[in-house]
């Protein structure tokens, strides 16, 4: 009886345990918790992140040595370029010169300090340093391109799902102001860049910005060509007095023809670009797995006479 008893209890425990593991995982792979945790991840760091914190002391030292560098030249062009990249610090500019200052210069001295313990001749370690120069100066550049087209495109990708929830927005009777504050809070999981620009289209219609204004620094910002097309529209539609909600759902029906088209030129381009690994990689190691034995037995075949 005690044994029964005890098999019992020891089946009623794994019972409990294995459904309690498979009520957590069925719950952790619903799309709803997973949401809800992001939003409230996202929430948690909004809270914790202030705008009025100050900039680490790298960042301090970086932006110091960049003010060696004049550039009162490209200033505007720069702070455009980092704009675009997501740099919206005030000091964004001097950090960015600090940073090709710092690497121009770090840079050769590690190049040649490893040449000279490698015993290198003078002329390769100087040859050396000054690409090094060279790479480090112009990398900062390289990377802020890189950067704004990466956001420029995650932008693109995601601004007919934010057009279709301003119409339904707009359609429910939200006010414009609204609308762009509600859809920047919904796409702050899908896209973090549109949300941070949404919301700061509505910071700067709170300060006194007129709608007009902001949506211009809105696409100014981005650089987004479609972004330029919406809000031509939005300030055309907003002189004229039409309906906004419908010239937004013919706007979002035309934004994502052209997002079709972009995507089938680009499947079109895939083929073109597969003929350089295709000819040049693939080809030649084929060629070398059927014709080598054969190669091989010709040139023992002719060894022989």
């Amino acid at each position: 009886m005690p044994l029964i008893i005890t098999s019992l209890l020891i089946f009623a425990a794994v019972a409990a345990a294995a459904y309690a593991i498979s009520t957590r995982m069925a719950t952790e792979r619903s799309p709803v918790v997973v949401r809800l945790r992001q939003l409230r991840a996202i929430h948690g760091a909004d809270s914790q992140v202030g705008y009025g914190q100050r900039p680490p002391l790298l960042l301090k030292l970086i932006a110091q040595l960049g003010g060696f560098l004049p550039a009162e030249e490209g200033r505007d062009a720069m702070r455009t370029g980092l704009v675009r990249a997501g740099y919206r610090r005030q000091d964004a500019i001097l950090v960015f010169l600090g940073t090709k200052l710092l690497l121009a210069v770090v840079l050769p001295v590690l190049v040649s300090s490893s040449a000279w313990l490698a015993a290198r001749p003078l002329g390769n370690v100087v040859m050396l340093s000054m690409m090094a120069a060279g790479v480090g100066f112009y990398a900062p550049t390289l990377f802020i391109a890189i950067r704004q087209r990466q956001r420029r495109d995650v932008i693109q990708a995601s601004l007919p799902d934010a057009l279709d929830l301003m119409v339904v927005c707009v359609e429910a009777g939200l006010g414009m102001a609204a609308a762009l504050q509600r859809v920047g809070v919904e796409m702050r999981l899908p896209s973090p860049e549109l949300s941070d620009e949404l919301s700061l289209v509505n910071r700067e219609m709170q300060t006194g910005i007129s709608r007009t204004d902001a949506l211009r620094h809105l696409a100014q910002r981005t650089g987004v060509e479609d972004l330029y097309a919406l809000v031509a529209m939005l300030i055309q539609t907003d002189k004229l007095g039409t309906s906004v909600a419908q010239a937004l759902r013919t706007h979002a029906e035309s934004m994502r023809t052209r997002r079709r088209q972009r995507a089938e030129q680009l499947a079109r381009k895939a083929s073109i670009k597969l003929a350089f690994p295709l000819v040049f990689l693939i080809f030649p190691a084929l060629l070398v797995i059927l014709l080598g034995p054969a190669v091989i037995q010709l040139m023992k075949a002719l060894s022989k006479h």
